[in-house]
């Protein structure tokens, strides 16, 4: 009997070191999971390289500013795959109606497929911080353009029957832009989220020029009499073509822009 008892306790007290060490186990594994769990969270807040943070109070916010768009250039030249932003190196401008004419009269160029190069060699020259995280205006310099696609002309330059397609190239310089960025708030799960409402780019060309191959069937000398007449008339048709680029370079920038945006909250990206 007592044998008997001295094995029972022995017993009871091995089951109860078992329970206290499964207990103790039990903790630290849930002190595991819950500091794991903490730590991807913060990871998940975690800042991209390519997104450098300026503080409202920072005395030179406008210059942080600054190095913040030269931090993100870089990306944007070969795209973040992360977030779905396409490269902007070249930047595609889709399809536009350079020049419509009236049945008979002037002439009608309709460009394909328009690549551009050179838009992330951008120098920033002014950036003025209207309302932080909300309204900023900036001053853009773009030394050099260089624009390649396809094109289908039909018309009538010089008295001359003009009609054909084929490879286009454009070389523009001493280029400005004007932009100016205003941001709305929504929610997204809950936490706030800011997004481009408008952004308005308006854009100055100082000089350029255009040439459309294979006109009039590859003819060598009269191809070179119309990109002459085209070329001399060079301000006229940017004054058409311009506001066309202007309009795809807000609809992509915008898109990137909130691409950005959404993935961040607010208090993320403009504390």
């Amino acid at each position: 009997m007592v044998i008997e008892d001295i094995v029972g306790r022995e017993v009871t007290v091995r089951e109860a070191g078992a329970r206290r060490e499964f207990k103790m186990r039990t903790f630290q594994l849930t002190w595991t999971i819950v500091i794991l769990f903490t730590i991807d969270t913060v990871r998940s807040l975690d800042l991209p390289e390519y997104l450098h943070v300026c503080h409202r109070e920072d005395p030179k916010l406008t210059e942080c500013m600054k190095q913040s768009i030269e931090t993100l250039r870089p990306y944007l030249a070969r795209g973040i795959p992360e977030l779905d932003i396409p490269a902007i190196e070249p930047i595609n401008l889709g399809d536009l109606i350079v020049a419509e004419s009236v049945p008979g009269q002037g002439i009608s160029i309709t460009a394909k497929d328009i690549k551009a190069y050179g838009p992330s060699n951008f120098r920033l020259k002014k950036l003025n911080v209207v309302e932080y995280g909300k309204v900023y205006s900036f001053e853009l310099e773009l030394p050099h353009l260089y624009v390649e696609g396809r094109y289908v002309v039909d018309g009538r330059i010089l008295l001359l029957p003009v009609k054909g397609a084929g490879k286009f190239t454009g070389n523009f310089t001493q280029g400005f832009g004007n932009v100016r960025i205003k941001g709305d708030r929504k929610v997204i799960n809950g936490k706030n989220h800011l997004s481009l409402a408008k952004l308005d780019i308006k854009i100055k060309v100082g000089d350029g020029k255009i040439k459309l191959e294979n006109l009039f069937g590859g003819d060598r000398v009269l191809g070179e009499i119309i990109n002459q007449t085209i070329n001399q008339n060079f301000s006229l048709l940017s004054h058409e073509l311009i506001p066309l680029i202007e309009k795809a370079l807000q609809r992509i920038f915008k898109q990137t822009g909130n691409k950005i945006l959404e993935r961040f909250p607010e208090e993320v990206l403009f504390p």
